[in-house]
Order: structure tokens, then C-alpha cells, then sequence
């Protein structure tokens, strides 16, 4: 088992334009205070640099902010001032260097990066010297969301539905799978079909009214 200070692969996650974080701090995934930055979970930090980074996928950007071995100091530097005016003035510079600093990017004897408008040793030295301790919990905070998210998208239900053949049942669904089921079905009832569908979870309760397809107004239910 992997344990928290390990490398995690995270996927892309697609986050709504306002995202809270678990402090109830609102934020623009385009804009991202150095606060809220510091506060936020990982996916949060990464869905705000891939919608609002300035370099975005740009060659250019990526060549900008990675030093060439075969640079001379006095190109190098240059290459760093450029690359740090262009961070500063990128809506997501806060969320880019906390990502930098929770993945371990820079080393303080190699001046090679320019990360969130920070060079490589400068990230280094905050993440060993000055917030060892805030960095570790927010990658052990990371984790657990990470290992609560996964549990999530394991959890599977039964979808049981008639249609004009009759009813069907469908078992092992995830929760995705689960809206997408019902969204056609109500389609088809607009459309005169005849249908009824029920949702069960593991336990074999009734959980339909928790998916949105089954609401009138198709908003998620409010926990109790």
C-alpha cells in the first residue's frame, strides 16, 4: 500500500466554474488566491491551472520555464526573468506553485525551473525548511480525498426499469452509469413510453430519490 508521502497519479477531474473548498472558501477556478490555494485540494489546484494557466500547452511556455543543460548562466537568467514576469502576471500563480510544492518539484542544488513564478530552489527550500509540516498535511489530506473519491466511484447499485418489453434489471452500476440510465428513461416518458425505475443500493434499499434524473428539479439532495 501506498502511503501518504508517496507519488499519487491523479487523473483529470472536472470541477464545476465555483468549487468550495472543505473550509467553505469559494473560488473562481480561473483566479485563485494564495490563501485559498494553500487550502484547497489537489484536484481543485489542478482543474484551476489547466482552466486559467497563462502557459496553458504552449511549447513555448513549457521551454520558457525549463532550462536547457547546455544554457550558459547569463541565457539562463534571462530565461528566468522572462518566465517569472510571465507567471506574475497569471490568475493561477498561487495554485501552480502550491502544486510544485506538494509534488516535490525543485531541488536546492540544481538551478534548473521556474515553477508558479518560483525557481526550483526556492520551492525546495520552503518545502524542506519553511512549511515541511503544512506540506505534509496537505498531502496527507490529499491522500484521503483521493482514497474517499475512489470509494465513491466504486460504490455500485442496482437500476431496475420497465419498459414496453417489460422490466429489466440492471445490476453493478455506478452512480454515473446509474443518471445516465435514468436520464433516458424519463426522455422516454416524455415521449409517451411507458417506464418505472427504481434504484437500490448494496443493502437493497431504495435509494432512487438520491440521483438527480429522479428529482423535479433535477438539483442533487441535500444531505440530512
Amino acid at each position: 500500500m501506498m502511503s501518504p508521502q508517496a507519488p499519487l497519479a491523479w487523473g483529470l477531474i472536472t470541477l464545476p466554474a465555483h468549487q468550495p473548498t472543505t473550509e467553505g472558501i469559494v473560488m473562481t477556478l480561473n483566479r485563485l488566491a494564495p490563501e485559498a490555494a494553500r487550502l484547497a485540494r489537489r484536484p481543485v489546484l489542478q482543474a484551476a491551472v489547466t482552466a486559467g494557466a497563462r502557459c496553458g500547452d504552449r511549447e513555448q511556455y513549457r521551454d520558457l520555464l525549463d532550462r536547457n543543460r547546455s544554457a550558459p548562466p547569463v541565457i539562463w537568467a534571462a530565461q528566468q526573468a522572462a518566465a517569472q514576469k510571465l507567471c506574475a502576471a497569471c490568475p493561477v500563480r498561487p495554485a501552480c506553485e502550491e502544486l510544485a510544492l506538494r509534488d516535490g518539484t525543485g531541488d536546492r542544488a540544481s538551478d534548473d525551473l521556474v515553477r508558479g513564478g518560483r525557481r526550483g530552489q526556492e520551492l525546495a527550500i520552503d518545502r524542506e525548511i519553511r512549511q515541511p509540516g503544512r506540506l505534509a498535511a496537505a498531502s496527507a489530506a490529499d491522500w484521503q480525498h483521493l482514497l474517499e473519491f475512489n470509494a465513491a466511484a466504486r460504490e455500485r447499485f442496482t437500476l431496475a426499469y420497465t419498459m414496453d418489453a417489460g422490466p429489466v434489471t440492471k445490476q453493478g452500476l455506478r452512480r454515473d452509469a446509474v443518471e445516465r440510465i435514468g436520464a433516458m428513461a424519463m426522455r422516454a416518458a416524455d415521449r409517451g413510453e411507458v417506464w418505472d425505475i427504481a434504484v437500490y443500493n448494496a443493502a437493497g434499499a431504495d435509494s432512487t430519490d438520491e440521483f438527480a434524473f429522479a428529482r423535479d428539479d433535477h438539483s442533487m439532495p441535500v444531505a440530512a
